[in-house]
């Protein structure tokens, strides 16, 4: 089902249960959800890394037709590595467990790095 808003098509987005298993690792990355940008549904949380200004994110796309993705990305790094670090899963709604499960590790192995030294300018 899709819903028009501001004259645009919208396909129906997140739910309740998409939204409960979200929550699960918002809590177990002791973050908040973040459920709008720019005016506009969205689901991401943040997991610190190290300090002082590590931080990588979580974000869940809305599901169409039946599919979801998952994206885990450095937001910004203490090593000036922050662009290589980014991936997305997709695949049926049906693995978002799993797909929320393998971006919290793939973030888990991103903050274990061995570090580079940004180049001096």
């Amino acid at each position: 089902q899709n819903v028009r808003r501001r004259g645009r098509l919208y396909a129906m987005g997140y739910d309740a249960a998409i939204d409960r298993e979200i929550k699960i690792w918002v809590k177990a990355a002791g973050s908040v959800l973040v459920t709008s940008s720019a005016g506009e549904p969205a689901r991401y949380f943040h997991v610190a890394g190290d300090a002082p200004f590590e931080c990588f994110q979580i974000a869940v796309r809305a599901p169409e037709n039946g599919r979801i993705a998952v994206t885990a990305r450095a937001i910004d790094t203490n090593d000036d590595t922050d662009e290589t670090m980014d991936q997305t899963w997709d695949g049926p709604v049906a693995q978002l467990s799993e797909m929320l499960r393998t971006a919290m590790a793939t973030v888990e192995t991103w903050k274990i790095r061995e570090r580079t030294r940004p180049a001096k300018g």
